[in-house]
């Protein structure tokens, strides 16, 4: 019961009753201290808004990253436990402490594409001599098979112009390898259409005249049996050195070698063949001991012997040019005639330090020495000392080669003087 007079028996289920003169008279209104709270929570939030609305608009595209100092990272990284996987590298292993913490750095794809096309920087003239300069075409990401070597013997067709060491250079051979697979006429010319053996690496393709074994044949040709049998090109594996080879067959001796050959260097005259006023002659054209064109003074006065106190070793044939006379190193050679020096020096057919005297329509050479006497366009004596006994060039021994040649062709020096 309310001893309100005011109150009804519905005050407890309808407090929203309207508002009456009494109530204001009461302050049944809201406080004033309410509608100050109010006034500023709404004041509050226009003022948040407003900053929030202002933070939109000025807030930059990208977020700005700060540096922090190495200090700070310093301390941030004290603070950090790595946690390892273990795998069967990790397993029982202690981590070298600078290799605990690793950042993976992320590298965007056009970064990448432009470093790989950067020139790279060569470091070679640097003052570390340990600096190395890295060339990009070293990797060559294709795979090329290199020309193999020839696994048979060819034919060549010889053409005008060609010569054997033309032709030995053109196939990456030595010209005796040419010269010891083909007959041996090929040495005083070479006849073009004519068609030559040209063997795949230096050696000798010889073909069986009469029955003889491999081991015979190797003996001649100073190699093992077995290179011979190996070789692809003959077709023998299984043989032994017994294997009797018949005639008519063809073999191939790698690396074989038979008889020393003398190659005939150019001659060149003008004027008369046999000499006299005007008439020039020229030895090896090209070659290091050439004199180049000479005046050629014609006939001498007599054959003498080049050499004293010799053993004679070999005679003149078709493929060898001359004659060889063995005698002790630097022993003093002779002109064999009266002449002047057209040649002096090195040469490249085989005759090492040789000298190359004029004699009108005969020439003379005088190869493997090991010393000169004379120079180039010196006129000299017969029996007067040119140069001394060597072993250079294609020599197994000190010896002379000796050869007189009548009108630019070798002769035998038997037929010319005693020996």
């Amino acid at each position: 019961m309310h001893n309100d007079p005011l109150s009804t028996h519905t005050d407890d289920t309808n407090p929203m009753r309207a508002i009456t003169d009494r109530d204001l008279q009461r302050g049944a209104i809201i406080p004033a201290w309410r509608r100050t709270v109010g006034a500023m929570s709404l004041l509050g939030a226009m003022a948040l808004t407003a900053a929030t609305a202002f933070l939109l608009i000025t807030m930059p595209a990208e977020p700005q990253l700060t540096t922090l100092p190495t200090s700070t990272i310093e301390t941030i990284s004290a603070t950090l436990t790595p946690v390892i996987e273990p795998t069967a590298q990790t397993e029982n292993t202690t981590l070298d402490p600078i290799q605990e913490y690793v950042i993976m750095p992320t590298l965007d794809p056009a970064q990448y594409g432009a470093i790989l096309n950067a020139p790279l920087t060569s470091y070679s003239d640097q003052a570390d001599a340990r600096d190395i300069a890295i060339l990009r075409d070293t990797f060559d990401p294709f795979t090329f098979v290199p020309d193999r070597p020839r696994s048979e013997v060819v034919q060549y067709a010889i053409e005008q112009g060609d010569t054997i060491f033309g032709i030995a250079e053109r196939f990456g051979l030595q010209p005796d390898s040419i010269a010891w697979s083909n007959d041996r006429g090929i040495i005083g010319g070479l006849r073009p259409g004519r068609e030559i053996n040209i063997p795949p690496t230096d050696g000798a393709y010889f073909q069986v005249m009469v029955d003889m074994t491999i081991a015979e044949l190797a003996t001649r040709y100073r190699v093992e049996p077995y290179v011979i049998i190996d070789s692809e090109i003959n077709d023998l594996f299984g043989s032994a050195e017994t294997t009797v080879l018949r005639p008519g067959q063809w073999v191939f001796i790698p690396g074989g070698t038979a008889e020393q050959i003398a190659w005939t260097a150019p001659v060149t005259r003008t004027g008369s063949e046999n000499g006299g006023a005007g008439a020039q002659i020229s030895f090896g054209a090209g070659e290091p001991g050439s004199c180049g064109l000479q005046d050629n003074p014609g006939g001498g006065t007599g054959w003498v012997r080049p050499l004293s106190g010799y053993t004679w070793t070999r005679g003149f044939t078709s493929y060898h040019t001359g004659v060889d006379l063995a005698a002790s190193p630097g022993t003093p050679v002779m002109a064999a005639n009266s002449g002047t020096v057209i040649f002096a020096g090195g040469s490249r057919y085989g005759y090492g330090i040789a000298i190359v005297l004029a004699h009108g329509a005969y020439t003379t050479v005088y190869g493997h020495l090991s010393s000169l006497n004379v120079n180039c366009g010196q006129y000299v004596n017969g029996g007067q000392v040119i140069g001394g006994v060597g072993s250079t060039g294609d020599s197994t021994g000190p010896h002379l080669h000796f050869e007189i040649r009548l009108y630019d062709i070798p002769t035998d020096p038997t037929g010319t003087m005693a020996f």
